[in-house]
């Protein structure tokens, strides 16, 4: 089957580019960390269960964020003891999740309280983590998500609730295994990963926790081909790595990773063909038979790097690419556009792996096909179904 051949719109699945691409994130800390590194795979990013089980496959543990992904990465075939649970909504999950032996990392002062009265004074000690609340806008102005408010997941270092839930675990016998510090930022910069790892070599000298099984630095990390003048896997590991070694020692604390669209934004495109051209007070119009919701769920307007095939005449600056749907704003933002799509040209949008698929709802098309590409060859992994518009149980 040819790429040209695809039943449109569908996701493309490169195989061999998310397996370099987990190869060479895991290459770049080893050689700077060591043996004791544990990865874990981004289920919110995309939960296509073909990528969690290949990333499994490959050492990777399964990180989810609610109970439903915690479902989902079991039905996947992920033991227990390899999921790393994050997230502010763990519900009747909680207790479970830490008697069966995965590593939680607890978010609010009502889970450490929680867990408290569950195993305080018992036999049984869960491997448990506290994710760190801490101003990183303060430390890096204008590169976070959250300017103006406070991040709102962890518990809070400047109001006291971080020590108060050390204080709590201590009070009961338990111990305090890792320390989880993801922080979401607009810029991915290094600035950003040498704040999260001085913030965790700060905490470990106040509080005496050098000692510790982990240290779990999250995900958000730049990656794959489509991103340049932006950090590499190298320089990402040479920065946290350095400043971790300060304070925890590399035979001891394990690194913990959570690379979601770092693996898996590269690793996936988008394809769709064009359905009809018109003209409208002088603006040429293309619609296509794919979508914006599909690869750019919030409809943000930046541009999505892409590849025209079949293109049609030189001088395509001056059109429109639209998508399918019944709404004005799903327009595609494609740069540099230097040839007129034609009725036969195809779309095929680059970097679609990350947060998109995901997103995917029933409003107006059911979710697209999804393909396997390896080696040139096409395989069909998911067909697209009308079972979610029809509400199918």
């Amino acid at each position: 089957m040819l790429l040209t051949e695809l039943n449109t719109p569908c996701y493309i699945i490169r195989a061999g580019e998310f397996e370099e691409n987990m190869a060479r994130f895991r290459a770049a800390f080893a050689s700077r960390w060591g043996e004791k590194l544990l990865l874990g795979y981004s289920v919110k990013t995309n939960n296509f269960p073909w990528l969690l089980k290949t990333a499994m496959e490959r050492g990777f543990w399964a990180e989810v964020v609610s109970p439903d992904e915690y479902d989902f990465a079991l039905r996947c075939g992920c033991p227990e003891e390899k999921i790393l649970f994050n997230g502010p909504q763990k519900q009747d999950r909680l207790l479970s999740a830490c008697r069966a032996g995965a590593t939680v990392n607890l978010d609010n002062l009502e889970e450490v309280e929680a867990v408290c009265a569950a195993f305080g004074g018992g036999d049984f000690q869960p491997r448990l983590g506290l994710r760190v609340n801490f101003d990183l806008e303060a430390l890096c102005p204008g590169e976070t998500t959250c300017q103006g408010v406070p991040g709102r997941f962890g518990l809070c270092l400047e109001n006291g609730d971080f020590a108060r839930a050390l204080e709590k675990l201590q009070g009961a016998g338990l111990p305090l295994a890792g320390l989880h510090l993801h922080q979401s930022s607009k810029s991915r910069s290094l600035k950003i990963f040498a704040a999260i790892a001085e913030t965790a070599v700060k905490l470990a000298g106040e509080y005496g926790l050098t000692a510790l099984d982990y240290v779990d630095m999250g995900g958000g990390f730049f990656g794959g081909s489509f991103f340049p003048g932006k950090p590499g896997f190298e320089e990402y590991a040479e920065t946290v790595c350095a400043i971790l070694k300060t304070a925890f020692d590399p035979t001891r604390t394990t690194l913990v990773l959570e690379p979601g669209a770092a693996v898996l934004a590269t690793s996936m495109d988008y394809l769709c063909s064009v359905l009809n051209i018109r003209e409208v007070r002088g603006q040429r119009i293309v619609t296509l038979d794919g979508s914006l919701l599909h690869i750019n769920p919030m409809m943000n307007p930046h541009p999505t790097p892409f590849t025209m095939l079949n293109p049609g005449a030189e001088g395509g600056a001056d059109q429109i690419v639209a998508g399918s749907t019944c709404m004005e704003l799903d327009r595609f933002w494609p740069r540099d556009m230097h040839n007129l799509a034609g009725h036969e040209t195809q779309f095929l949008f680059h970097a679609c792996g990350a947060y998109m698929s995901t997103h995917n709802s029933s409003f107006i098309n059911a979710a697209p096909n999804i393909y396997l590409e390896r080696g040139g060859d096409y395989t069909l992994l998911r067909k697209k179904s009308l079972d979610a518009l029809l509400r199918v149980e």
